[in-house]
């Protein structure tokens, strides 16, 4: 690896990194280390729920620092705002190149401070209906969040719905559309027969169980309870595989969400029975992609496609998805996976998917073709390096 260069220094702030699953962090995470790994000292600016973390750590050669957010209180969200605003002027220097992972708690102070200081400041949506451009800035009372938005160096749009939102709200910008990629080297697909027949050995999976993987929260915005109301009326064997958060620590602020995820798993339990095990978290996921021979995305919205699509993908998984913004840019009906709109549809296409195995590993051929063309991150890491002008 290169000596990292200290100056243009790039920041990325996010809501949270690793530990927590949020994919966001994670691929943050991910692109702060490539950065690194490239010559560039990066650091990553993160929240620090409750106080619970290290303030200070750094993981892939990547520095990460945290800062205190006490988001049950008033006092707590302000007093993040002024350890914030302390941290932008004392710690952050103007000839860095910033990074906003979506619309966290100070985007809008993180935004104002790079104007002042004459940062090259990029924003980069992660959900949509949440942070792309109409929802932040699209109504006129927003003028003072367009303002700010407007006078950042560029945009980072992960699709071409987010950059079309964008272009709608600030007209003609300077623009990096991309997905946000992944490690193709953790997928070992040449011996993913072996890799399969052991983890599902490990699990106690029958090797002619048709396994169906959902990642994420257990939350409503990824499709739970209605999802487990249509796969109950599924007159198949399938075992769904869910990865992801059903109670989250206090160092992650999914908490708040703790006694619904609950509720929604015991649902979910009722429903399907034997034919749904939860594996919770999981610092390393790739197995399951593996192991599986779908990946479900019931969500009603994503920063599409979100990790979990990139890594289905990457692993030569076909994705069953319901359809929001973002989809057609990665998923071709057919080619490597099949979209959905509701439950007669999604009914249909999950029977192609179970009872035609021939036309299910084509599927899965293509999805690795396409994420070794368009998903590896050692590919768009050098365009967002061309993009920020390091």
């Amino acid at each position: 690896m290169a000596n990292p260069i200290q100056s243009p220094a790039v920041l990325i702030f996010t809501a949270e990194t690793f530990p927590a699953m949020a994919g966001d962090g994670r691929n943050a995470l991910l692109v702060a280390s490539k950065l690194n790994e490239n010559g560039y000292c990066v650091k990553l600016i993160c929240l620090n729920p409750n106080g619970k973390l290290p303030k200070k750590e750094k993981l892939n050669g990547v520095e990460i620092s945290r800062i205190n957010y006490w988001y049950r209180t008033i006092i707590g969200r302000f007093a993040l705002r002024l350890s914030l605003f302390r941290y932008l002027t004392i710690n952050c220097n103007s000839s860095s190149k910033w990074i906003i992972f979506g619309a966290m708690p100070g985007y809008k102070l993180i935004a104002l401070v790079s104007t002042l200081k004459g940062v090259d400041c990029v924003f980069r949506s992660t959900l949509w209906g949440f942070d792309d451009a109409e929802s932040v800035a699209g109504s006129l009372h927003r003028f003072y969040t367009r303002y700010l938005l407007s006078r950042l160096y560029g945009y980072y749009a992960l699709n071409s719905a987010f950059a079309n939102s964008w272009r709608n709200v600030f007209g003609s910008f300077n623009i990096l559309l991309s997905v946000q990629g992944v490690d193709l080297k953790k997928f070992d697909i040449d011996h993913k027969n072996g890799i399969r027949h052991e983890h599902r050995g490990k699990l106690q999976i029958a090797e002619g169980k048709f396994v169906i993987l959902m990642v994420g929260h257990l939350i409503e915005r990824k499709g739970f309870p209605e999802i487990a109301d249509w796969l109950s009326r599924i007159d198949e064997d399938f075992l769904l595989l869910h990865i992801g958060s059903t109670e989250a620590p206090e160092w992650d602020t999914m908490s708040r969400y703790n006694v619904g995820m609950k509720n929604l798993k015991k649902y979910v339990e009722e429903k399907l029975g034997d034919r749904v095990r939860f594996m919770g978290r999981q610092n390393v996921t790739t197995q399951f992609y593996l192991l599986s021979d779908i990946l479900l995305v019931a969500s009603h919205a994503e920063g599409f496609p979100p990790n979990s699509v990139n890594e289905a993908l990457a692993a030569g998984l076909p994705v069953l998805t319901l359809r929001m913004p973002g989809v057609a840019d990665v998923i071709t009906e057919g080619v490597n996976g099949f979209v959905f709109t509701d439950e007669s549809e999604f009914a249909r296409k999950l029977s192609i998917l179970i009872n035609n195995p021939v036309r299910r590993n084509e599927l899965g051929r293509n999805a690795r073709v396409f994420a070794l063309d368009k998903l590896d991150i050692n590919k768009i890491i050098p365009t967002l390096q061309n993009f920020l002008g390091l």
